[in-house]
């Protein structure tokens, strides 16, 4: 029996990407013998991205699209996708096709040596300082917080096992980042080392403020000191405003 993939992208404002993106993950399954279901789940673009979305529903029924109702970030974004995913394993990767839809078989092929996560890792980073100095500054936060392995790195290019999905699920957490989710749990982690692309599309939206933003977050939603719960909200991890989804979809994840 063949492998049942669920890909799951958050998209933002990625209207000229997501068709080149579709295109890729078509051949390299067809080449590689896997069946899909293609996620996209727009976080409130301001353009015409989840009309992209549902022309390549209406061409191909393994493209499914969720929109958001506001813009909740990319981490809540994957998650919402989480929710709906039903495949065998689970792959997350960024809509701008820096993450190379060909390296999925790299991901399938070693997450059945029997690891839990494997994590793509670009050879060469094609990143904006910015975001590289993010990297440095997340890597060590999680070093620190989680009981990740100094030598593993993490990275938003990922194949999960269903058994870690149906683990993380249940997170009441309204701030989501994921590989946070993830280490906490203890899985069998590796690594594989890939060529990453210039983006093709659109351009960073990093810079310093909203790094070290996100660095703070991180500290206060999953640190383990105990007054941190008092500068944690509990709004909603995602509200959907539409989907193509035949079946019905919750609009709210509650509490």
């Amino acid at each position: 029996m063949t492998d049942f993939v669920s890909i799951v992208v958050p998209v933002y404002n990625s209207q000229n990407s997501l068709g080149e993106l579709y295109q890729a993950v078509k051949k390299v399954a067809a080449a590689n013998n896997f069946r899909f279901e293609l996620i996209l789940v727009d976080d409130n673009s301001s353009d015409q991205s989840y009309q992209e979305i549902i022309k390549l529903n209406h061409q191909d029924s393994r493209v499914k699209g969720i929109r958001l109702q506001e813009n909740f970030g990319q981490q809540n974004a994957i998650f919402c996708g989480f929710n709906y995913a039903v495949g065998d394993y689970i792959i997350t990767m960024d809509d701008d096709l820096q993450h190379q839809p060909a390296d999925i078989a790299s991901l399938l092929q070693k997450i059945k040596e029997g690891y839990d996560v494997v994590y793509a890792i670009p050879k060469m980073r094609a990143h904006s300082f910015y975001r590289r100095m993010g990297s440095r500054l997340t890597n060590w936060l999680f070093n620190l917080i989680t009981p990740k392995k100094d030598e593993l790195r993490v990275s938003s290019y990922r194949i999960i096992s269903r058994e870690i999905l149906s683990k993380i699920k249940g997170t009441k957490k309204s701030f989501i980042y994921l590989s946070a989710i993830i280490l906490k749990e203890k899985p069998e982690i590796a690594n594989i080392y890939t060529d990453q692309k210039q983006r093709k599309y659109g351009e960073s939206n990093y810079n310093f403020l909203k790094l070290l933003k996100l660095f703070l977050k991180l500290f206060i939603y999953y640190g383990e000191l105990s007054f941190l719960k008092y500068f944690r909200s509990e709004k909603e991890q995602y509200l959907i405003r539409e989907s193509t989804f035949k079946e019905e979809v919750e609009s709210r994840c509650g509490y």
